[in-house]
């Protein structure tokens, strides 16, 4: 054992001051004598005093102790173990959706975290570590030394399941990125098994395989999904598949708009398979299916669709002149556009989107806003003075690429600079012309330029871009997101919790925009995801990392159970003290009671 901070040792000197106290403040006991006679007898004889001696009590040696604890303790004593020889733990966490089977108490993925924060609190000092969240997009959540604890403990929380399958190759690839070049890397893969393995791999470091679950049986909705007839109406199709090894005997719900229209009886042997489809009635909203029962995956026991209906979008268009875009926003399906100058705007109007045309407010809605050409005098987004004439753009969003820009050309266009909360969609080189972000937590896009200052109204590319900008700004009726999946804007959860953009959608059910003007459904529909049979881990390589070793202190800290066994010893002391209280006050009580 070693000291990290010797000169904390200095303070051992309080105890020779502690016994020093005790010896001052030592008292002569009272005795009750019946005259002071002979007292003034001996103070006239030449009596030799004794030295006085430290009195050895029980209230001492508990000071001494206290303080001897305290002492050692701001030394920071340390464990060494090999010096050189730090550690780097990389827990690769899965988080696909199958890990919220709760054949482990009270999850797959609970269980997982937990055996997490055991390794986390355990790291010594020298050690770090890094959590890497195994998902379709491997990323790194959070890593730091054993000082930073408390925020590998925080991020790792935060996680949850949901998704498809975890890609095993892409998140090897970055473990070896978190470590220090002095670190010897040990890579934990926390999962079930389900993700997309490598047929080989090689890693930096050693590796070690943790599989939760212990069972396999599960029934799921792999399939919901609506198709138009020929006479118009819509058709749902829905499909049940069951995964495990145990015949099973449940019932299919069917509820259109919230009311129950039929149930279907099920029989699956194991492997098996069934489908239904129901003819839906006209103007049906919302259709929704669920399992009768329970079984280890109540995540894709329900599947819900948004199928539109007759609903329409009430658009707000505020312009102080005519502009192609009215034309443009009133050839979209859907849309009841009204139009108003800048004065008749009111940021308390009721609209599903805002569309501002060279004009922006002090006060933007709480709804999906457009802004076309954006003047120079507004606090929004900066616009220079300076004037361009682009000949070509692209597409940097995969929402826009399907527009053909090659025969677009731009008169003027203003350059502006994108804010941090903007991402660039279409540009012509370096000059921004379409933004899409979110501001206040509600979608926005800008177009940079004024399409009566280009060609784009005569040509095609201008309903299509109507078009994408509407499915970025508005939820569509087809849109079916999987539980996992960030939010696209700000959501309502089915249990009434604000969801951020950008934020993971851990529940199933239909979510409500924050500006309440459209839904969505997010599901849990994964052939793959729904069979919890336990897999086998991947054929990996090890390549030993070569570590460089140095001479800094690898080990644990012993300082932290110094501290409590002082507060223990204080609260002896405490208790020791006023032992005497204690006993007067039962005493009292005891003739209280008489």
């Amino acid at each position: 054992m070693s000291f990290l901070l010797p000169i904390g040792l200095l303070t051992l000197l309080v105890l020779p001051i502690v016994a020093l106290l005790h010896l001052i403040q030592q008292r002569r006991d009272r005795v009750r004598v019946p005259s002071l006679q002979i007292w003034r007898e001996l103070q006239r004889q030449n009596v030799q005093q004794k030295p006085r001696r430290l009195p050895l009590t029980l209230l001492l040696l508990l000071h001494l102790l206290l303080a001897a604890l305290l002492a050692v303790a701001l030394g920071q004593p340390f464990l060494q173990a090999i010096r050189g020889q730090a550690q780097h733990i990389v827990l690769v966490i899965d988080t696909s959706t199958s890990m919220a089977a709760t054949d482990e108490s009270p999850s797959r993925l609970a269980a997982a975290k937990a055996e997490a924060e055991r390794i986390i609190t355990s790291l010594r000092r020298g050690d770090s570590a890094a959590l890497i969240e195994l998902s379709a997009q491997p990323r790194i959540v959070a890593q730091g030394t054993s000082a930073d604890m408390a925020v590998l403990l925080a991020e790792l929380r935060t996680l949850k399941a949901g998704g498809p399958d975890g890609d095993l190759a892409a998140a090897m690839s970055i473990a070896p990125a978190t470590a220090q070049p002095k670190a010897a890397i040990q890579i934990v893969v926390l999962t079930d098994g389900s993700f997309r393995a490598p047929d080989t791999a090689t890693v930096s470091g050693s590796m070690e395989w943790r599989t939760f679950g212990n069972a396999g049986d599960n029934v799921a909705i792999v399939a919901l999904a609506a198709r138009q007839l020929r006479d118009g109406r819509q058709q749902l199709y829905a499909r049940v598949a069951n995964s495990g090894t145990t015949p099973i005997a449940r019932t299919l719900q069917l509820n259109l708009d919230g009311e129950r229209v039929a149930s279907e009886p099920i029989r699956l042997a194991p492997g098996g398979e069934a489908e239904w489809s129901w003819p839906l009635p006209s103007g049906t909203e919302l259709a929704s299916a669920s399992l009768s029962g329970s079984d280890l995956q109540p995540l894709d026991d329900q599947a819900a669709i948004v199928l539109g209906g007759t609903a329409q979008t009430r658009v707000l268009l505020v312009t102080s002149s005519d502009t192609p875009v009215e034309r443009a926003l009133r050839a979209q399906r859907g849309f009841a556009v009204q139009r108003i100058t800048a004065a008749e705007y009111q940021a308390s109007a009721a609209a599903d989107l805002v569309v501002f045309v060279g004009d922006v407010p002090a006060q933007l809605p709480s709804a999906p806003v457009l802004v076309v050409a954006p003047p120079r005098d507004q606090e929004l987004i900066e616009v220079a003075d300076e004037v361009l004439s682009p000949r070509t753009a692209a597409a940097n969003d995969d929402r826009f690429a399907a527009i053909d820009w090659k025969p677009v050309t731009f008169e003027r266009i203003p350059r502006i600079t994108p804010p941090a909360w903007a991402d660039v969609a279409v540009s012509s080189g370096d000059v921004p012309l379409v933004l899409t972000g979110q501001f206040n937590n509600n979608p926005i896009v800008i177009w940079a330029f004024d399409p009566s200052a280009s060609n784009l109204p005569n040509r095609l590319a201008f309903p299509l871009l109507t078009a994408a900008t509407a499915r970025q700004l508005l939820p569509q009726a087809h849109d079916r997101l999987l539980v996992g999946a960030s939010a696209p804007f700000a959501l309502r959860a089915p249990d009434g919790q604000v969801i951020a953009a950008g934020d993971r959608l851990a529940q199933v059910g239909i979510y409500q925009t924050a500006s309440g003007n459209g839904a969505l459904a997010v599901n849990a529909i994964d052939d793959s995801e729904a069979n919890l049979q336990q897999r086998p881990a991947p054929a990996i390589t090890e390549v030993p990392r070569q570590v460089a070793t140095d001479d800094a202190p690898v080990g644990r800290e012993l300082w932290q159970p110094l501290v409590v066994a002082a507060l223990l010893v204080l609260i002896g002391e405490w208790l020791y003290s006023h032992r005497a209280s204690f006993q007067r006050s039962g005493r009292r009580k005891q003739r209280a009671q008489v």
